[in-house]
C-alpha cells in the first residue's frame, strides 16, 4: 500500500505543476482526500456517504458543493473535465471519487468516501463512468 500511495503522490505532484487555477482547486481536494484515508463515514452522511463526503470535502476546501447524497447527481456538477484525468471526478450511477492516477491493469484510481467502509484508493473501469466533471469555485 505504501509503495501505491507513493506513486499516487507523485503523480499528484507532477499534476499540480501545470498551474492552472482549475488545476489548484482539484488539487487542493485531491490532498484533502489522501490525509483522510483510512477515514469512516463523516457525521450527517448517510450509509452510502460518498457523494456526501464528496459534497463536504468541496465545501471544506472553499470550493461549489453540490448540495447531494446521490452519486449519480454530480453528473451534472461544476464542468466538464477530460475523461481520466488526474483531478477529475468520476461519477459512476452509484459511486463517485476524484482520479488520481490509474492502476497497473489500466483501470481508473479514485480516491473515495466509501470504499470499503472507508476514504480509501480504488480502482474502477472507466467505462463505468456517467461523467467526468471539474471542481468548480462559488
Amino acid at each position: 500500500m505504501r509503495l501505491v500511495l507513493s506513486a499516487v503522490l507523485a503523480a499528484v505532484a507532477f499534476f499540480s505543476f501545470t498551474g492552472s487555477g482549475q488545476t489548484r482547486d482539484a488539487q487542493s481536494v485531491i490532498n484533502t482526500m489522501l490525509a483522510e484515508l483510512g477515514e469512516r463515514r463523516p457525521q450527517g452522511c448517510p450509509s452510502r456517504w460518498c457523494a456526501c463526503y464528496m459534497d463536504t470535502v468541496l465545501a471544506r476546501t472553499g470550493l461549489l458543493p453540490h448540495g447531494t447524497n446521490r452519486a449519480r447527481d454530480f453528473a451534472s456538477y461544476g464542468q466538464e473535465a477530460q475523461p481520466g484525468a488526474v483531478g477529475a471526478i468520476m461519477v459512476m450511477n452509484n459511486h463517485v471519487g476524484v482520479v488520481v492516477g490509474q492502476c497497473e491493469n489500466g483501470q481508473t484510481r479514485i480516491v473515495s468516501g466509501n470504499y470499503s467502509n472507508r476514504v480509501a484508493l480504488g480502482c474502477y473501469n472507466p467505462g463505468r463512468a456517467i461523467a467526468w466533471r471539474a471542481p468548480v469555485r462559488h
